[in-house]
């Protein structure tokens, strides 16, 4: 019986370029500066870079590595760099250097490949591997990206806590929404069993392999076969997911990672959402895991800490993926 946790580690290996860089302070009194640049050589199947990105103060000769910033990408906000294009970068020179006016500056820009390290934790006899990370987090407490069902690229709040993609109803850029089963089956989003195309799963896009999102069964095990202990983790509210029995010593953290309403994030540390790959048998939902630190009833959701529940797909929530055959 295997139980001990496994790490997997990907490396990209393509050799992109930054070029035409170009920094200037946005206002004297705030120290947020916008820095341009285009991004080239990057192949089709790569997996993601990260900006790393230098500043240096030319009259001081100061160098900092910037840590504080937002990337977008054609305008919409983005968490690594997995196309070329141009990019644009919103740095708070004062959360890292102390500057508030900025007169001479020098800002060097180099792309480094995402090397992904995920732990994989069995929880339960014959189940899944489970992530020990939430997609788009660089630490298990991290909160990661948000994704409308469906969605294979993901979003983040900017500096300033407001996203530039609306998690709305109105917007016609979720496919998702509204649409029946049929339909989605129809335009290949979903599978003959009723859950999201390998295409169409995060998990399985952005890690591959036999990483994919879990499924409804799953959700309801996690909660039914497991202990959950709200606690913080890091600075972070959340649950330790602990198994029982021989796996008493294997747990993930959930962390209460909020999500989005409109352009703004709702409930950070106190509630945490999750989509599986189902639909829900009302046909225009899909089924999603809801927890909060008690007993709590946001948007019409049942009271209850931790349960398998639904909503509309248009909705922002986290990804926890696994790893292994369906149950």
């Amino acid at each position: 019986m295997a139980i001990i946790a496994v790490t997997a580690i990907e490396f990209v290996s393509a050799e992109p370029t930054v070029t035409d860089i170009t920094a200037k302070q946005r206002y004297p009194w705030n120290g947020l500066v916008d820095i341009s640049c285009k991004v080239s050589g990057i192949e089709a199947d790569a997996g993601g870079y990260e900006f790393a990105v230098v500043a240096a103060d030319k009259d001081t000769g100061r160098e900092c590595m910037v840590s504080t910033f937002s990337i977008q990408h054609n305008g919409e906000e983005v968490p690594d760099v997995c196309d070329n294009g141009d990019y644009s970068l919103l740095w708070n020179a004062r959360e890292d250097m102390g500057h508030v006016v900025i007169e001479r500056m020098t800002v060097r820009i180099t792309l480094e490949a995402l090397a992904v390290s995920v732990g994989k934790v069995q929880l339960w006899e014959g189940g899944p591997y489970w992530a020990d990370r939430n997609i788009g987090a660089k630490k298990p407490e991290g909160y990661g990206l948000y994704f409308w069902w469906g969605d294979t690229r993901g979003h983040r709040p900017s500096l300033d806590g407001k996203f530039s993609f609306n998690f709305s109803s109105a917007n016609s850029a979720i496919y998702t929404y509204g649409k029946s089963v049929s339909q989605l089956q129809s335009a290949g989003w979903l599978t003959s069993g009723g859950v999201l195309a390998p295409s169409h799963d995060v998990a399985y896009v952005k890690w591959g392999g036999a990483w994919r999102m879990p499924t409804k069964q799953e959700f309801d095990d996690l909660n039914s076969k497991c202990d959950w202990t709200w606690t913080t983790q890091n600075g972070e509210n959340g649950y330790v997911v602990r198994g029982r029995g021989a796996y008493a010593s294997n747990s993930i953290f959930l962390p209460a990672a909020g999500y989005p309403v409109s352009l703004s994030l709702y409930g950070a540390g106190l509630i945490g959402i999750y989509w599986s790959s189902a639909t829900h048998p009302n046909n225009i939902d899909s089924v999603c895991l809801f927890f909060s630190s008690s007993s709590y009833n946001p948007g019409g959701y049942s009271s209850g800490t931790h349960f398998t529940s639904f909503s509309s797909r248009h909705c922002g929530f986290s990804i926890r993926p696994v790893h292994g055959p369906t149950n």
